[in-house]
């Protein structure tokens, strides 16, 4: 919950982080990684901590006796470490490095207990986030028209007759 107590400042004086480094320069657009915390981004990590400690403490007495306890405890805090990332990145970057995170992460959670129903799961959640990876990577090229992967700088009202395009292809291809 002290996440929750962290975002009451940045909701009172209407503030937030910008954290930026860059890496290096690809066809005049800025290869960064940013994070952004502000008052909506710490909800979000406070109701995700308070949920995944409930699971936690949980954890910790259903598996008391499983000699791999401490592999599922580092695979559990690095799945909730991965979705912080997730969740305070404005950038298709550091999108791009959470969701992978979160995809290997959940793939040894899945497999866990190492038997062939554990394994054949694991493979249909590596396929669908790969799927995941495809459309976050066509995101990354598309973007890549607009100088900047950051969500940030980028009009919305300019591409909306993309938009309309794309569901007149959708609704098109669904009749």
């Amino acid at each position: 919950m002290s996440f929750f107590f962290l975002a009451l400042p940045l909701i009172y004086f209407k503030k937030f982080f910008f954290i930026e480094y860059i890496f290096f320069f690809l066809n005049s657009c800025l290869l960064m990684y940013v994070l952004l915390i502000d008052w909506m981004s710490m909800m979000f990590i406070s109701f995700i901590f308070l949920i995944s400690s409930m699971i936690l403490l949980y954890s910790m007495e259903y598996m008391n006796f499983d000699l791999n306890k401490n592999r599922f405890l580092l695979l559990m805090n690095l799945f909730i470490f991965f979705m912080f990332l997730l969740i305070i990145s404005p950038n298709l970057i550091s999108i791009l490095l959470g969701w992978d995170g979160l995809g290997m992460i959940s793939f040894c959670l899945v497999v866990f207990y190492q038997n062939k129903k554990s394994y054949s799961s694991g493979f249909i959640t590596v396929i669908l986030n790969r799927m995941g990876d495809l459309f976050i990577i066509l995101s990354l090229i598309w973007m890549l028209n607009f100088g900047s992967w950051n969500f940030i700088y980028l009009n919305y009202y300019v591409n909306l007759d993309y938009l309309f395009l794309i569901s007149l292809i959708i609704k098109g291809s669904a009749m």
